[in-house]
């Protein structure tokens, strides 16, 4: 998507934009809304994100998260005074050190040759090793882990994450140094180790281990409400809102093209050709919108820059336009999408011009005008006007969806 801009909303706009991004993401990803379920896959053709970007957002909510910050609090405390099991295995011995055990110290000695001086005696000795704290050291593996991960790459965030991260580090550290846990080896909790935890005699386990792994558990394979609310707590951050409003548009198009279809959301293309959808449509017409994001649609036809710059012996060249609709079928036809999170007259013309770079690249792939939209948030800085028979047009972010199910479904199923 387009760079960082200018522009930064209002409080109350970007919490609409969230609130609705909040809204409809899950039903965006819920099983009975796509083909083929993937919500992770899902996320990663919405938001765009890099290898790893996913799974390194995961590993920072987990470590940030509140209940998580509270354990990493309570670690200490928790280590010093933990849950143990006790047995009394039998020992002998003249010394008595311990509870004896007259019965088997009296059947001890009725054998023959019996040492009469010789005591059976059960001390009680105490076994760290019990579910509770293979959970816990499951859990403390799990978290450097995802440490690892959270520090893996760069973020224009990671000033704001790294202290919270290194405490959570420091203190897990500080934890495995603990003498009794070096004889317990890690085990994935089950729900009966969960219910164990949570009706524990001691507050570390009860209060804070028990949800802390539970929060851990949850993000080992995120369904789609963990993934909404992790995304939204930790990757919509007020720098972004340029990412915020270009989400908001990428799903109101998605939600437009699903209600006029009214059939389940077909899976991601995943051919090595062209650009990967993050929605499709069908149609009973046989048509098929597909919304694309960053990439060239495989129907584009061949590339005017690209051409130029192999001609010349220069570097490669490729632009990546915000977003396609495209449609195949009866009556083919395609539009590209600049979006632009702007107020500034300038940067809109920016935008417009941008535009005519892109069907000028590609001039093969249009076979309707207008064939370029300029995208932007409702504001007094542009007026509104129907699309005309230009070759490029602005059109609000409120009436975007609107306007492109009324072009681009079938007359039939759009109306």
């Amino acid at each position: 998507m387009s760079p960082a801009v200018d522009t930064r909303f209002p409080e109350d706009v970007r919490a609409a934009l969230l609130a609705e991004i909040r809204d409809y993401l899950p039903a965006f990803l819920r099983s009975d809304a796509s083909e083929r379920h993937d919500p992770v896959g899902d996320v990663k053709e919405l938001l765009r994100l890099e290898e790893g970007d996913l799974e390194r957002v995961v590993s920072v909510h987990a470590c940030l998260h509140q209940g998580m910050v509270e354990f990493g609090e309570k670690l200490g405390e928790g280590i010093r005074r933990p849950l143990y099991a006790s047995t009394r295995p039998a020992e002998q011995g003249q010394a008595v050190r311990g509870q004896v055990d007259w019965s088997a110290t009296v059947a001890r000695r009725s054998l023959v040759g019996g040492d009469p001086s010789r005591f059976v005696v059960r001390s009680a000795r105490r076994v760290f090793d019990i579910p509770e704290n293979r959970a816990l050291v499951w859990l403390l593996d799990r978290i450097r882990a995802r440490i690892g991960r959270a520090a893996s790459g760069k973020s224009e965030k990671a000033d704001a994450w790294v202290g919270g991260i290194n405490k959570l580090k420091a203190q897990v550290k500080a934890a495995r140094q603990a003498e009794w846990l070096r004889g317990v080896e890690p085990e994935l909790p089950t729900q009966s180790t969960i219910k164990r935890l949570r009706a524990a005699r001691v507050a570390f386990y009860r209060d804070h281990l028990a949800g802390a792994l539970s929060t851990m558990l949850s993000l080992e394979d995120p369904s789609d409400r963990v993934l909404v609310e992790l995304l939204c707590e930790r990757y919509f951050e007020p720098a972004q809102d340029w990412l915020l409003f270009e989400v908001c548009v990428a799903l109101r198009l998605a939600r437009g093209f699903a209600r006029s279809s009214g059939r389940p959301r077909k899976g991601r293309l995943m051919s090595g050709t062209g650009g990967a959808p993050y929605a499709r449509y069908a149609y009973a017409d046989g048509s098929e919108v597909s919304l694309i994001l960053q990439t060239w649609p495989a129907a584009a036809g061949s590339s005017a820059l690209a051409e130029a710059t192999q001609r010349h012996k220069l570097a490669s060249a490729s632009s990546r336009p915000d977003l396609f609709i495209v449609r195949t079928g009866p009556e083919p036809d395609v539009a590209v999408l600049e979006l632009k999170a702007s107020y500034r007259p300038t940067y809109l013309r920016e935008g417009l011009v941008r535009l005519l770079g892109y069907l000028a690249e590609c001039p093969s792939a249009w076979t309707r005008q207008p064939s370029g939209w300029l995208v932007a948030p409702a504001s007094e800085v542009f007026e509104d006007a129907d699309a005309a028979d230009g070759t490029i047009w602005i059109v609000s972010a409120d009436r975007v969806a609107e306007a492109a199910v009324a072009r681009f479904a079938p007359a039939a199923e759009s109306g």
